[in-house]
C-alpha cells in the first residue's frame, strides 16, 4: 500500500517548467500520466486519483500553472512520476502536504530541480 497525501496546498509556484518527457520516465507504462487537452489551450497530465499537473506546452516543455498530488496512489505518483520530473525542472514550487490522515506534515520545496522536504509541526 502506498503512503498517500491527504491534503496538498500549493503555496508558491514561480515559472515552474518541466520537460514533458520527464513525466514518462518510469518503466511501468500503466503509471504514466494521462494527457487531456483542455478547451482553454492548457494540458492536464493526471496520475492515479488526485495527482495532476496542468499548464501550457511550449516546445517540449510544460509551463506549469497548477500542480497537486493527493488521494489514492498519490505517494506512488509523487515518488515515481513527479519526483523524477521535478528533478529535471526549472523554477520554483512550494507546497504543504498532510500525509496519511495527519501522520506527518511537511513542506515541499523544489527550486531548479533541487527537492527538499521539511517536516513541520502545527
Amino acid at each position: 500500500m502506498s503512503y498517500n497525501v491527504d491534503t496538498w496546498k500549493t503555496k508558491e509556484l514561480v515559472d515552474l517548467r518541466i520537460p514533458v518527457a520527464s513525466l514518462f520516465k518510469h518503466e511501468r507504462k500503466d503509471w504514466h500520466p494521462k494527457r487531456t487537452n483542455n478547451d482553454n489551450g492548457t494540458v492536464t497530465f493526471s496520475v492515479m486519483e488526485g495527482s495532476e499537473v496542468r499548464g501550457t506546452i511550449e516546445g517540449d516543455t510544460l509551463i506549469v500553472d497548477s500542480i497537486t498530488a493527493y488521494g489514492e496512489g498519490s505517494g506512488t505518483a509523487l515518488h515515481y512520476i513527479f519526483q523524477p520530473a521535478l528533478e529535471d525542472s526549472t523554477g520554483k514550487l512550494v507546497a504543504s502536504r498532510v500525509w496519511a490522515g495527519g501522520d506527518s506534515i511537511d513542506v515541499l520545496i523544489v527550486e531548479d530541480g533541487k527537492i527538499e522536504s521539511t517536516p513541520i509541526e502545527i
